[in-house]
Formats: structure tokens, sequence, C-alpha cells
């Protein structure tokens, strides 16, 4: 994954190898998310980076990363998280989110 900006790329690099335990995909999706989260605290939502960030997310080969990130058990406890899930599933025109969470 490259980005334009180097603090962003740097930042993806950091965050990608600190994910033990994950697979690469969701290692990937976990970085990008931070990335996103630092672009927009930095810049705010409407930054370049945020939609360079945003971009990147919603690649085809990682949407099924981060329909597994968002589906994995906690992943609505935080509030920006949900806000951002929202937010990809618009642009992505489909629910991220665990559709079966009643089911056994």
């Amino acid at each position: 994954m490259s980005f334009t900006d180097p603090q962003l790329q740097k930042y993806y690099e950091a965050n990608l190898t600190d994910a033990g335990g994950l697979s690469d995909e969701l290692c990937q999706v976990r970085a990008l998310i931070a990335v996103h989260d630092l672009a927009q605290r930095l810049e705010g939502p409407e930054s370049s980076r945020v939609h360079e960030t945003i971009w990147h997310l919603l690649l085809p080969k990682l949407r099924s990363g981060l329909r597994r990130w968002y589906q994995r058990p906690g992943a609505e406890q935080d509030f920006a998280a949900v806000a951002l899930r929202e937010h990809l599933s618009q642009l992505a025109g489909e629910k991220l989110e665990n559709n079966n969470e009643h089911s056994t």
C-alpha cells in the first residue's frame, strides 16, 4: 500500500507492523483505519489525506477484510469506529456490519 504523503506512509507502516495476531488483510485494514483517524485529527474530515485513506479502505482487494473487520466481536464499542463504518458502508453501497448478531 502506497500513500502520496510520506507522513501517512510512515504511520501506516508503523501500524502495520504493530498488529500481531491478525491476518495480513485485517492488519492492513487496522493500519488504514489508524491512518484515517490520524489524518482526520490533523486536518479534518474533508482533507485530501482523509480522502486518500478512504480510497485505500474501499479498494476491492480489501473489501472482504473490511467486512470482517466490522463483523468481529466488539467492533461496535467505539462511536468513531461506528461512524466510520457507516460512512464507508454508504460509499461502498453495502452494509459492512454484522447482520447476524442474533444468530447462534
